[in-house]
C-alpha cells in the first residue's frame, strides 16, 4: 500500500480579464488547469470517502494520491474552481472563515493583501505603518522599537521580498489585536478608500454559493470564524473559534460526523489538538510544504505543497 499523499493548498485562481485589484498575487485559471492535467494523469485525485478509506480501511489507489485543498472561501473558487472541478468530475476541499462569508467581514490577511496590490508602493506602506506604529505608542505594548522590528523581520520568505514579508507580518501577527483593526482603517482611508462590505462581497463567496458547492459535491472543512493565530489565543478563544467554524458548515449543509480542520495560517499548538480530538475532528491540515507521509506525520499535522510547487512532485 502506497503510505504517502500529497496535498495541493490553493488560494486566488483568476482569469487574466478579472480586473478587481489586478496586481492581487493569485494563480493563473490556465495554469491551474494545466496543473489539474498532469495531477490527473499522475496522482489519483482523492475524495472525502478515499480519504477517510485511506485512514480507515487502508484502501489501497494504483497511482500515488492527491488531495486538492482551496483556502479562505474566495468569490473565484465559486466562478472559476469550481465549474471547472464539475466538468472533470473531482471533488474540492473548501476552507472558508465563517466570519468573512456571514458577516462581510475582510480578513487581516486579505486586508494586507489589497493594500499590496493597490497602487501605493511597498516601500510607501511600511513608511505609513512606522507613523501608526509611533502614534499608537506600539513600542511599549511589543517592548522593540521599529527599528528592531525591521532587523527581526524585513527578511525575505517564499515568493516575498523582505520589504513585503515585513508589512505582511507586522500587520497580521505582530501588531496587537486590539491595534490592527485601528492599523488597518487609516491603511484603507489613506490608500484604498473603498468600503470593506463592497470589498468583501467582491472577494468572497455567499452562502447560497456554499449550499450550491455543497450539493454540488464539494467538501467544505473548519477554517475558524475569524481566522485567527490560534497558537496565541487561549483554550477558550481558539474553541470559539473552532466552534464557530463547525456551525458554520452545519448551516451550509456539511455533515461533521468527520470532519476536517485547516488552521488559519498554519497556527496551531498542542491546546488545539485536543479540541480538536475532543469534538471529533477527523483530520487537520498544515501549511508545512512538504509530502504527507502515514508512518511519520500525524494525521492533526498533515502537511500541503504550494501550489506554485504542482508540477515538481
Amino acid at each position: 500500500m502506497r503510505e504517502k499523499f500529497i496535498v495541493v493548498m490553493y488560494h486566488h485562481i483568476r482569469k487574466k480579464n478579472e480586473n478587481f485589484f489586478p496586481k492581487l498575487n493569485s494563480l493563473d485559471f490556465n495554469i491551474f488547469k494545466k496543473q489539474l492535467n498532469f495531477l490527473e494523469k499522475k496522482y489519483h485525485i482523492m475524495n472525502n470517502q478515499d480519504l477517510f478509506d485511506f485512514f480507515t480501511k487502508k484502501k489501497k489507489f494504483d497511482k500515488k494520491s492527491c488531495l486538492l485543498t482551496f483556502d479562505d472561501g474566495y468569490l473565484n473558487h465559486y466562478t472559476n474552481v469550481y465549474p471547472e472541478l464539475k466538468k472533470r468530475k473531482l471533488q474540492g476541499f473548501f476552507f472558508p472563515p465563517s466570519k468573512a462569508i456571514l458577516k462581510r467581514k475582510l480578513m487581516d490577511s486579505n486586508k494586507a493583501h489589497l493594500l499590496l496590490a493597490s497602487n501605493v508602493s511597498i516601500k510607501k506602506l511600511n513608511e505609513e505603518l512606522e507613523k501608526i506604529f509611533y502614534k499608537f505608542k506600539l513600542e511599549n505594548q511589543i517592548k522593540k522599537k521599529f527599528s528592531e522590528l525591521v532587523i527581526k523581520y524585513k527578511l525575505a520568505f517564499g515568493f516575498d521580498n523582505a520589504e513585503t514579508i515585513f508589512f505582511k507580518r507586522m500587520t497580521q501577527h505582530i501588531i496587537p489585536d486590539n491595534y490592527r483593526e485601528k492599523t488597518f482603517k487609516i491603511l484603507f482611508k489613506k490608500f484604498i478608500g473603498i468600503k470593506e462590505r463592497f470589498l468583501a462581497n467582491k472577494l468572497y463567496i455567499n452562502t447560497t454559493q456554499a449550499k450550491k458547492m455543497v450539493k454540488g459535491g464539494m467538501f467544505f472543512g473548519n477554517h475558524c470564524d475569524d481566522h485567527l493565530w490560534l497558537e496565541n489565543q487561549s483554550e477558550k478563544k481558539q474553541t470559539q473559534e473552532i466552534l464557530g467554524g463547525l456551525k458554520f458548515l452545519k448551516s451550509v449543509g456539511m455533515n461533521t460526523d468527520k470532519w476536517i480542520m485547516c488552521y488559519p495560517y498554519g497556527s496551531y499548538n498542542k491546546t488545539t489538538i485536543k479540541i480538536l480530538k475532543k469534538n471529533n475532528c477527523f483530520m487537520g491540515l498544515t501549511s508545512k510544504n512538504k509530502v504527507f507521509e502515514k508512518n511519520i506525520d500525524s494525521k492533526f499535522e498533515i502537511p500541503r505543497i504550494d501550489c506554485n510547487n504542482v508540477f515538481e512532485y
